[in-house]
């Protein structure tokens, strides 16, 4: 095994920010993983870069959420998960609550370029989210009620990005990128997916943001789903999973703002940065294990992570509160 791999920080689409890293011991509990196929003698250089980036952006994120308040011990399956890397041809990655797929696929129109989702570790920090979330509570993960299950894909959104955010070197990127801006803006850190929302919206236009397969930053406010339409355009809402997911996301990353500067006002630094997400990481599961399985299950989980924020900082949940508010998940503030 070499000492060090070269990886993705992010995502393939911002082409330059690569970094070299120790490489990964995938076998280390808790939450070890199997990746399959095993890299073996002499692989292909492309193969052999794919390998370490999903291992080494697996364990950073295994080891992310292993760290967390009252973490997972252990996947649904078992101590060591199955991790298939590349399972065939489709524009698809997925957990079905025992291993993790990823695929390679392209779009009629171009098809030398090859888009393989288990090379980005959006995508590989999203559903290693979906086995965090069934790690902790299998019958979220097993719930068919559409807000269950959208923030069960909310859940690998917000996975996606607080991995990104352990990254010093992404954090300086990003602080450098929105200069000027507040952190509750579109950047690099916002968009989810950014390679793969720009193949899969050549095949599907809506099931993906006009930027990136989905992007945290966002405006979208809290509809009951019955009143929602069976299908519907990539910039409205629409009874999916996917679709409904970005409202709760949305409230995340902007809640997430909000958290920057109750702790650090507008002098933002990397080390903040990871603080944060080390608190939004807490704040998810301590709400994660208790909140109910309710039809109304939006309003649950939002009212349970306000309560959850205060035991980090007394000016958390004023944030989440005006948040959750604003957006019509939370119909009043909570006393």
């Amino acid at each position: 095994m070499p000492a060090t791999v070269t990886v993705w920080e992010k995502d393939p689409a911002l082409a330059a920010r690569i970094i070299t890293v120790p490489a990964p011991d995938i076998a280390k509990t808790p939450l070890a993983f199997h990746l399959i196929p095993s890299l073996g003698d002499n692989p292909p250089k492309a193969v052999e870069f794919r390998y370490w980036n999903a291992a080494a952006t697996l364990r950073r994120a295994a080891d992310f959420w292993a760290a967390s308040s009252q973490p997972p011990v252990k996947w649904r399956g078992g101590q060591v998960m199955d991790v298939f890397l590349d399972r065939g041809e489709a524009l698809n990655s997925e957990y079905d609550g025992v291993t993790l797929s990823f695929y390679h696929g392209s779009t009629a129109g171009h098809p030398t370029l090859v888009v393989y989702s288990g090379e980005s570790p959006d995508l590989l920090c999203h559903e290693l989210g979906h086995a965090v979330l069934d790690a902790i509570r299998s019958d979220l993960f097993e719930a068919d009620e559409l807000e269950v299950k959208a923030f069960g894909e909310s859940f690998g959104d917000m996975s996606a990005v607080l991995c990104a955010m352990q990254l010093p070197t992404f954090c300086s990127f990003v602080l450098a990128e929105i200069l000027g801006r507040d952190f509750w803006s579109s950047s690099s850190l916002s968009r989810v997916g950014q390679q793969f929302g720009s193949a899969l919206r050549l095949v599907k236009p809506a099931d993906a943001d006009v930027d990136c397969l989905r992007n945290a930053w966002n405006n979208h406010f809290y509809i009951d789903p019955a009143q929602l339409s069976q299908v519907g355009l990539a910039d409205a809402i629409w009874a999916n999973a996917h679709s409904f997911s970005r409202i709760f996301t949305g409230a995340f990353f902007e809640a997430l703002s909000g958290m920057l500067s109750v702790r650090a006002g507008t002098s933002l630094e990397p080390e903040t940065l990871r603080q944060v997400s080390d608190d939004m990481r807490d704040i998810l599961v301590g709400a994660t294990r208790r909140v109910q399985l309710v039809p109304r299950f939006a309003a649950e989980i939002a009212a349970a992570m306000v309560e959850e924020s205060d035991k980090y900082d007394h000016g958390y949940p004023n944030v989440f509160q005006g948040v959750f508010v604003r957006r019509n998940i939370l119909p009043q503030a909570i006393s």
